[in-house]
């Protein structure tokens, strides 16, 4: 879906391993609310139009392969990139565990400033013997500095959204802080 005419663009990508449904979120978010077998993402960009606190902003979002083999082809996204969703399944301990082991590292390598938000998936399925708990969930965002924490659905519109809620509101936090730290470097001269 392709929506034009807004006032700001943000571009957003999302990241993770592979079957956590970094996909879904995107069809559901853009409302193309399907419910399929898996298909392993190379590259998928989705542009919607959407309103946050009383502005436009199309935004544009890179949904990315979770194969870590595909990493040449999916960093080259990372540099245009002015937030990260990094999505991490809380029925998948593996998956969890790539979050620290792989994604954040891969993520600092390139960018090392540019805001994240740490998406835990699958929040209506969960299963019980395998699941990662959402203190862990926090801990890791505080160890790395995570802008913010979400579990979801990624069939769940609402949440979906707050997701994208998120990922606007840190843009334009980190945007408030550069311009901030810009001018008290111009004033300090």
């Amino acid at each position: 879906m392709i929506s034009h005419g807004s006032d700001k663009t943000v571009t957003c990508t999302i990241v993770g391993d592979g079957m956590v449904g970094k996909s879904q979120i995107c069809k559901t978010f853009i409302g193309d609310l399907t419910i399929q077998d898996y298909e392993a993402t190379v590259t998928n960009e989705h542009s919607v139009l959407t309103q946050f606190m009383g502005d436009k902003y199309t935004l544009r979002i890179v949904d990315s392969s979770g194969q870590h083999d595909y990493k040449d082809l999916r960093t080259k996204s990372y540099k245009g990139s002015e937030v990260f969703i990094l999505c991490y399944s809380l029925s998948d301990r593996d998956s969890f565990e790539s979050i620290e082991s792989f994604w954040i590292p891969e993520i600092r390598k390139i960018c090392k400033k540019t805001p994240v938000i740490l998406v835990a998936t699958g929040k209506d399925i969960a299963d019980e013997n395998n699941n990662v708990s959402k203190q862990e969930g926090l801990c890791l965002m505080d160890k790395y500095g995570i802008d913010t924490y979400v579990e979801c659905s990624s069939y769940n519109k609402e949440e979906v959204n707050e997701v994208f809620e998120d990922v606007l509101l840190s843009v334009i936090k980190n945007k408030k802080r550069r311009r901030s730290s810009l001018l008290r470097h111009l004033l300090a001269r």
